[in-house]
């Protein structure tokens, strides 16, 4: 079964968990108030550049009442899933996919993920995860603003199905749209996937 096949299987069964392109399983679950410093070391982890990828603006580091925020959301319009460590990470917050919406059906997504999380696949299966959530909790749409610098995250949103444009108000930025839920014809399957910044 390919890496991709695997992902959705994972998922359609609703396990709790994210399989990797080496077949390695991870917890995937949604983020809980206990998990700020977990967040904020995880953020410290990442470069310069993964960091203005995920907030689109200079943020050295997370405070505690910014991690705090990540880590409460509201539930009425906001989704949040994280994926847990495993060997030295064990405990640790790896990264994870985020949508944060209003009563009209449509919300904005996010994804980041620690270094040594990158390349494994991860990505593509916290974002496919969190957008099958927002369908079951009646999100229509969803977008999300891209740099154009970042190849990986612009690849992963084109294999999982999103519309991408130019931002007409920023060019230095790419806007992705999909419209929910996403048909499983859509998902490219291909091996290489998953890799964000």
């Amino acid at each position: 079964m390919s890496y991709a096949a695997r992902r959705l299987k994972d998922l359609a069964n609703d396990h709790g968990t994210l399989t990797d392109k080496n077949g390695e399983r991870y917890r995937l679950r949604p983020i809980r108030t206990t998990d700020a410093p977990s967040l904020m070391r995880g953020y410290d982890a990442m470069s310069d550049q993964s960091k203005w990828f995920r907030m689109l603006y200079t943020v050295p580091h997370l405070s505690e009442d910014m991690a705090e925020q990540f880590c409460a959301p509201d539930t009425a319009r906001e989704l949040c899933f994280v994926i847990e460590g495993q060997g030295e990470l064990l405990g640790e917050i790896l990264g994870g996919a985020r949508i944060a919406g209003e009563d009209d059906g449509v919300a904005e997504f996010s994804v980041s993920l620690r270094p040594e999380a990158q390349t494994l696949g991860l990505a593509s299966g916290a974002l496919e995860a969190v957008l099958q959530a927002a369908h079951r909790k009646g999100f229509k749409h969803v977008w999300g603003t891209i740099a154009v610098q970042n190849a990986p995250m612009i690849a992963l949103a084109r294999r999982l199905g999103f519309n991408l444009l130019p931002d007409l108000d920023d060019a230095s930025m790419i806007r992705a749209d999909i419209d929910l839920p996403v048909p499983k014809s859509l998902i490219v399957d291909d091996d290489s996937a998953g890799h964000t910044k």
